[in-house]
C-alpha cells in the first residue's frame, strides 16, 4: 500500500475544506441572527412583565396607605 499523496491532491483537500469552512461559517451566522432576535423579543417581554409588577405594586401600596 503505497500513499499516494501529492502536493496536488493536499490543494484539492485544502480547497474542499476551505468551501466547507465558508458553509459552516454562513450557517452559524443564520443560528447567531435567529438566537439574537429571540434574545430581543424574550428581553423585551421580560422588561414589559417587569413594569407590571411595579405598577401593581405600587397601586398597592398606594390604596393601603
Amino acid at each position: 500500500m503505497v500513499d499516494r499523496r501529492t502536493v496536488s491532491s493536499a490543494h484539492e483537500r485544502i480547497d474542499v475544506l476551505d468551501r466547507q469552512m465558508v458553509e459552516v461559517s454562513t450557517t452559524l451566522k443564520i443560528q447567531l441572527k435567529d438566537i439574537y432576535g429571540r434574545m430581543k423579543v424574550i428581553t423585551s417581554i421580560i422588561i414589559g412583565a417587569s413594569g407590571a409588577i411595579i405598577l401593581m405594586l405600587a397601586t398597592v401600596i398606594t390604596k393601603l396607605s
